[in-house]
């Protein structure tokens, strides 16, 4: 390994020497001879490398030889930066014509001064590989001839085929797998709140690719909000919640840090995103776990966020002993079987091959590679990669094959070996070195691919020549091409723009590099003499560090005495924690990369203009950043990135070697001029210029020379809904170079497009962007016609928005005038992919070309039409389009026509029709064989949807809101593939008989039929539909009959509403996999089949609004029953819950007014957390209530003959009890006594309950209430209750106690006694500082003397309310039991209400009353003894008085 990365080294030394000893500045200095030594010298070392590498395990002089050969190759690398680095300074002052005759002698800007350090550096360096050569020659190592890379082309020659990983369309012999994770997740066998199922297998087997399948499968998308976690190593809970945050947000402000915090937010950001479904349902996918030692901690947050059942969760792991503790059930496991040999043989040979046709000598040896793959799919790829590479030769391959890595045929296959051999195989020692430098990022990271390679030509590994980024861009591709990356994504123009490593060939890239790579975190403990070799460092230290990587504070970890005069690379991304930079980064005289992104830096050091070899430069997510004078010294910036116009610098112009720079600010200010761009004809990419109506003229926009810039691949320009008067002239003024690939035009304001849109190039006749990919033209509302975009040969992509004037779309749309009379074939966009269409407020007609010999739209695969409300009619004739899969016609309000030409478009997969009222005909659709998704909603004039001959594909048919609806074609009954069927308010539709639709043979079908008024019958057919999913009837109340339901093994949901003639609902038996039964509002039900005893699967069972249902069947041995609620079912009398209903968390049983029993069974179900029973008046008993250790509501309503609430013991969850209008209720029991989790307790309305079990050490009781409760003597609450916060206590005639623990609720906010006339006071209620409303009427005598203490102190009382206090006399001081001056105290009352209160007939003196400053409101009502013209001076200041109901105000006393 050493020599692969030491030959990288070495040959970027010698690569620096040759440029460096032709400068005039090294003949000037007579440095000429030395480096030409030195390179030499270099070669020479180079040479014996590979003899080396093999011999240094056995001889460990050798190896000490190899490290004393690097240490040198960096030595004479730095040597040689500074040279190129005193170059560049030299060429800055120049160019600055800085006059420097007198310098500090010191100072290492002097030239006597560098000349002597660099000849005695030189020196050193030469001699240490003298000794190094000699020492060579004593080991007997052997020089061998290298093999250089070949050079790769400058950029504009022959495109490098970029080869990416295998999509998932390409994934073989994973179906099987997909469907049984699937049901897993679905249907688990265990009861868990979250069901776990885990992915077990080895290395490069596919359980990433496994979990990816499920997590894109259509049904698992339509059932789960969906989350993507990749563990790795580290199992951090917070971590986990916080990723599932950021689905919902990229603001990483507004994620709480707080884990409860976290859960809480989840809860309602997946509440929110359930889009009306019944249950709140998401998937977790923890991909590559390895340690779970907090597994139980993210358990409790994920039952925390939803404990509703239907969740999942899935693990990827290669470690059986994660997978035994996520999941106890191995049935509930799911490991990948390995991929047969023809299998691995089909990936091999198309990774190889392509669709090149194979020899008959080669295919017995690839079958014998791909038998030696041992079924691992990630080892066919990686060899498929690697044979990609090599001849189509029997030796070549016999050398694979034969290759020592495979071992013997019966050991077991170590993919490490394989994933090696195909390193090993890299065609150089940079491209080597690219690929261990990835071990700097986490596994699972999304690689960007202009930053991987800025970073790979930062630290020298791409040469040192103009053509870097294409070198990057080869080595990006052979990596690709050897599998060594995968899951690309790419622009619209095939550019590739991220991509990731498979966790395998990541350990590898730490494999390989972990002897000058270290990543350390934040909690590590640095050992510093074990770093002396380290170069790239993610967070840390090294005294030979070449590149940092930090998301820490780095100035606070490391120590001051380290010095990275070396680095390369500098990146603190969102370090927000720091705010500057020192002045000293101007000495990082190496440094070639360094991003500041998400920074909260607000300035760069005037030092930082002396980074000269500075070339990326990011800045990405800061707010204002200032720039030092003369940024233009950074004589090497190739790359600057920024988001916002107050970081963009001044002058930007002077950056002459810029090749990067994907946003340019115009302003009217100096040095933001466009014409900043016209010197930058590096420039390659994408460059988006913003702000274009500070463009004044043509002659300015021509300064910007865009037609120059060659190596633009991608233009946008944003004008900013600029006016028209100088618009066109300005977009005259910006015409590109005719290679350029894609263009988008937004907010542009003149009335017609630029002469270079439309005009031909030449002799050819092809317009100047001919080499168009992609063309986006939005917003440009005055724009009256359009160019003729149909003569572009290349352009793949095509959107329109917004442009509001155009109103016809005909022939000057696909070419200019005189073409179409050319007596010849015309193609019109012969290469157009997709075409949208939206937003074009005043297009009326869309028209085919008038000559006849032409082909429209040829590779037309996706045409979109929205939002264009006077459109007439759509182009469709039968010259084009053959090759269009998805068409999509959205609030097209006057489309009545759609050409005829559509019935030609067999290859249709996807047909959607929305929002067009007067659309009343639509073409034959006969012959679609492709055809799945079909769609028309809104479409009042449809009469007939005609769909004729074999439909064998579709899959999905939705009709929504067709008024007008009266046929769907007899082709329907040829849809055997059908999934789903979606008819909705169709009032006009009528099936003939539905048998017809041949339901028996759709294998997966979804039969959805809402508000068919006039249906009445299903055809028996229906009851062959043994694998129907889904059955949903709705509004059909003349349906009297369905067909027998027998053997449906696959039915999970089953809904019927609003069947008012349903009389049975046939359950025969076998409905095994049904979750969720719902039968809402069939009047006539009396009836449900006995087959229901067997579907012990079910989750849900809800019933409402029956109330002739008499009976249902038996409920035992349903252990996945989890919500049960039975409502308005008026004859029913027993509930039959017989036992065995383990899973039960919610039991809601409403307005059943003849029910009188609940089985016992109920005892069983001790996971019940809900418990309502409401409106039953002949109700009982229930059954005993013993050990429900997660019941947490329990609430009893309206059951007049119940008598005792059995709660007999361990409801230690019970946080809420409910229990109203229970007439004969006279007891609850014992148990209650240990419920200390209860938060709220509310009786009322029970004259007949005399007293409750003793409330001891309540500590979460936070509302009390209790009411109308007239035999209640004694309310026994003791000890701490510290949550309490409110307490209503009224109308308990006979009450005469209240336990002490009400003294102790601190925390009390609201206390109301009313109606108690025997209550006694409770004593030391002077504690009660936070009360803040307190309302005393018509309790016992004794109140009043308890109010000087509690008016002492408290400064949160708000609202004072005090009635028929019988003992209160006065309020003039502190004497007797009245109210004291110290009612001063109360300094936030705002309202004062004493009423009936016979012997009062002073307030408060008035100091104490104007002390009282926010009182607002006091109200004195039926005190007989009252002094009102003495004391209404005292409150003459205060808004509003009531005295005896009657207003007085301020500005009504005299």
């Amino acid at each position: 390994m050493a020599e692969a990365f030491l030959g990288a080294v070495v040959n970027e030394a010698v690569a620096k020497v040759i440029p460096i000893a032709a400068e005039q500045i090294s003949l000037a200095w007579g440095f000429k001879k030395q480096l030409k030594k030195l390179g030499e010298t270099l070669g020479m070392i180079e040479a014996f490398l590979q003899d080396a590498e093999e011999k240094q395990t056995k001889n460990t002089s050798v190896k000490l030889w190899l490290e004393r050969v690097e240490d040198v190759a960096y030595k004479a690398v730095d040597v040689l930066d500074e040279f190129a680095y005193e170059i560049l300074r030299r060429k800055v002052e120049i160019r600055n014509q800085i006059l420097r005759k007198v310098l500090d002698f010191l100072s290492c800007n002097n030239s006597i001064l560098f000349r002597l350090k660099m000849a005695n550096k030189i020196k050193d360096i030469l001699t240490s590989l003298d000794d190094l050569n000699n020492l060579a020659s004593q080991f007997g190592l052997q020089q061998r001839a290298i093999d250089h890379i070949t050079p790769v082309t400058a950029y504009g020659g022959p495109k490098v085929e970029t080869i990416s990983s295998r999509g998932d369309s390409n994934i073989v012999g994973r179906k099987h797998d997909v469907s049984k994770v699937v049901n897993l997740l679905v249907n688990p066998k265990d009861k868990q709140v979250v069901p776990v199922v885990p992915i077990v297998g080895m290395a490069g087997l596919g359980k990433t690719t496994l979990a990816k399948l499920v997590y894109d499968d259509l049904n698992v998308q339509r059932r789960f909000v969906r989350f993507w976690v990749c563990v790795s190593d580290h199992f951090d809970v917070k971590r986990i919640l916080k990723e599932m945050l950021e689905h919902f947000t990229d603001d990483p402000i507004s994620i709480p840090q707080n884990k409860n915090a976290m859960v809480e937010k989840l809860k309602q950001k997946i509440e929110g995103a359930k889009e009306g479904k019944d249950q709140i349902k998401y998937l977790l996918v923890l991909d590559d776990v390895w340690d779970v030692t907090e597994w139980e901690d993210l358990k409790l947050c994920l039952e925390g966020i939803s404990t509703n059942g239907g969740n999942g969760v899935i693990v990827t792991t290669r470690k059986e002993d994660v997978a035994s503790t996520v999941q106890a059930r191995s049935d509930q496991w799911h490991q990948p079987e390995k991929l047969e040999d023809e299998e691995c043989w089909s990936i091999i040979k198309e990774r190889t091959l392509r669709d090149s046709p194979i020899s008959h000598g080669l295919e017995p040896i690839g079958k014998e590679i791909a038998k030696q793959c041992q079924g691992v799919p990630l080892v066919a790829n990686v060899i498929g990669g690697l044979m990609s590479k090599i001849e189509l030769s029997p030796r070549a391959w016999l050398e694979i094959q034969r290759s020592g890595v495979w071992g013997s045929p019966e050991s077991v296959l170590k993919v490490e070996r394989v994933l090696k051999l195909s390193f090993d195989r890299l065609s150089s020692p940079s491209l080597k070195k690219c690929f261990a430098y990835c071990a700097m990022f986490p596994k699972d990271y999304c690689f960007k691919k202009e930053e991987l390679i800025q970073l790979w030509m930062a630290e020298g590994f791409l040469g040192t020549s103009m053509a870097v980024v294409d070198n990057g861009n080869k080595y990006l591709n052979e990596l690709l091409s050897n599998s060594l990356f995968q899951n690309v994504t790419r622009d619209t123009c095939g550019n590739i723009l991220t991509l990731k490593m498979h966790d395998p060939v990541h350990d590898l890239s730490l494999s390989v590099s972990k002897f000058d790579a270290l990543i350390f975190g934040e909690n590590s403990t640095p050992i510093t003499n074990e770093c002396s070799h380290i170069r790239h460092l993610n967070v840390g230290f090294a005294p030979k560090l070449f590149s940092l990587f930090s998301e820490i504070d780095l100035f606070k970890k490391l120590s001051k005495s380290f010095k990275f005069k070396r680095l390369r690379v500098l990146k603190l991304v969102g370090t927000s924690y720091i705010f500057e930079f020192p002045d000293s980064l101007g000495e990082l005289k190496h440094l070639r990369y360094l991003d500041i992104s998400g920074t909260r830096i607000r300035a760069l050091p005037k030092s930082s203009t002396k980074l000269y070899h500075l070339q990326t430069l990011r800045l990405l997510g800061s707010v204002i950043l200032t720039f030092p004078d003369v940024l233009e010294n950074l004589i090497s910036l190739k790359h600057l990135y920024f988001d916002t116009q107050d970081v963009q610098p001044d002058n930007i112009g002077n950056l002459t070697c810029l090749q990067t720079l994907p946003v340019f600010y115009v302003g009217l200010e100096r040095g933001h001029s466009i014409k900043e761009l016209g010197s930058l004809n590096e420039l390659r990419g994408e460059l988006e210029i913003r702000r274009l109506q500070c463009v004044r003229n043509k002659q300015e926009a021509n300064g910007a020379n865009l037609h120059l810039k060659e190596k633009l691949c991608k233009l946008i320009f944003d004008f900013k809904w600029s006016s028209s008067y100088n618009s066109e002239e300005v977009m005259e003024g910006l015409q590109p170079h005719s290679k350029l690939q894609s263009l988008t035009v937004n907010g542009y304001g003149g009335n017609s497009f630029p002469s270079w849109m439309l005009r031909p190039v030449g002799d050819s006749g092809l317009l100047l962007l001919n080499n168009l990919l992609e063309l986006e033209l939005f917003r440009c509302h005055n724009c009256e016609s359009l160019p003729p975009l149909g003569q572009l040969q290349n352009l793949q992509f095509l959107n329109l928005r917004n442009l509001r004037e155009v109103k016809g779309m005909g022939s000057e749309f696909y070419c200019n005038k005189g073409i179409d009379d050319m007596n010849k074939v015309i193609k019109v966009f012969p290469a157009l992919k997709k075409f949208t269409l939206s937003g074009m407020e005043r297009l009326e007609e869309w028209t085919a070309m008038t000559a006849t010999k032409t082909i429209m739209f040829p590779c037309l695969e996706e045409l979109n039409i929205w939002s264009c409300p006077n459109l007439i009619g759509s182009y469709f004739d039968n010259r084009g389009c053959s090759s269009l899969e998805k068409l999509s016609i959205l609030f097209c309000k006057k489309l009545s026509k759609i050409g005829d030409g559509l019935s030609s478009c067999t290859c249709l997969k996807e047909l959607g029709l929305y929002g067009c009222p007067n659309l009343s005909s639509i073409p034959e659709l006969k012959g679609f064989s492709s055809l799945q998704n079909l769609s028309i909603g809104r479409c009042n004039e449809l009469e007939v949807i005609p769909i004729t001959g074999g439909r064998s594909s579709l899959e999905k048919l939705n009709i929504h809101l067709c008024e007008k609806l009266s046929k769907i074609g007899d082709g329907l009954s040829t849809s055997t593939c059908l999934k789903e069927l979606d008819l909705y308010g169709c009032p006009n539709l009528r099936f003939s008989s539905l048998q017809n639709l041949s339901i028996g043979r759709c294998n997966e079908l979804e039969l959805n039929i809402h508000l068919c008024e006039k249906l009445s019958k299903i055809g028996d057919g229906l009851s062959t539909s043994t694998c129907l999913k889904e059955l949903d009837l709705y509004g059909c109340p003349n349906l009297s009959s369905i067909p027998e339901l027998k053997g449906f093994s696959s039915l999970q949901n089953l809904s019927i509403g609003r069947c008012n003639e349903l009389e049975v609902f046939p359950m025969i038996g076998g409905c095994s996999s049904l979750e969720k039964l719902n039968i809402h509002l069939c009047e006539k039900l009396s009836k449900i089949g006995d087959g229901l005893s067997t579907s012990t699967c079910l989750k849900e069972l809800d019933l409402y609004g029956c109330p002739n249902l008499s009976s249902i069947p038996e409920l035992k041995g349903f252990s996945s029953l989890q919500n049960l609620s039975i409502e308005r079912c008026n004859e029913l009398e027993v509930f039959p819950i017989t036992g065995g209903c383990l899973s039960l968390e919610k039991l809601n049983i409403h307005l059943c007014e003849k029910l009188s029993k609940i089985g016992d069974g109920l005892s069983t179900s001790t996971c019940l957390k809900e418990l309502d029973l409401y409106s039953c008046p002949n109700l009982s008993s229930i059954p005993d209530l013993k050990g429900f250790s997660s019941l947490q509501n329990l609430s009893i309503e309206m059951c007049n003959e119940l008598e005792v609430i059995p709660i007999t013991g361990g409801c230690s969850s019970l946080e809420k009890l409910n229990i109203h209008l229970c007439k004969k209720l006279s007891k609850i029991g014992d148990g209650l006594s240990t419920s200390t989790c209860l938060k709220e307790l509310d009786l009322y309305g029970c004259p007949n309950l005399s007293s409750i079990p003793e409330l001891k050490g309540f500590s979460s009781l936070q509302n009390l209430s209790i009411e109308t409760c007239n035999e209640l003597e004694v309310f026994p609450i003791t000890g701490r209750c510290s949550s309490l916060k409110k307490v209503n206590i009224s109308r308990c005639k006979k009450l005469s106690k209240i336990g002490d623990g009400l003294s102790t609720s601190t925390y009390l906010k609201y206390l109301h006694l009313y109606d108690c006339p025997n209550l006694k006071p409770i004593p030391s209620l002077d504690g009660l500082s936070s009360l803040t409303e307190l309302k005393l009427d018509n309790v016992g005598e004794g109140w009043s003397c308890l109010l000087p203490n509690m008016f002492r102190s408290n400064t949160s009382l708000r609202s004072l309310r005090i009635l028929n206090l019988p003992d209160l006399i006065r309020i003039p001081d502190d004497s007797l039991e009245a109210l004291p001056e110290r009612l001063g105290n109360l300094s936030s009352l705002r309202r004062l209400h004493i009423d009936s209160c016979n012997k009062l007939m002073y307030l408060p003196s008035v100091d104490v009353m104007r002390s009282l400053s926010k009182l607002n409101e006091i109200s004195i009502a039926d005190c007989p003894q009252f002094e009102t013209k003495s004391e209404l001076s005292k409150i003459s200041h205060i808004p509003r008085i009531y005295i005896n109901y009657q207003r007085f105000g301020y500005s009504l006393i005299p």
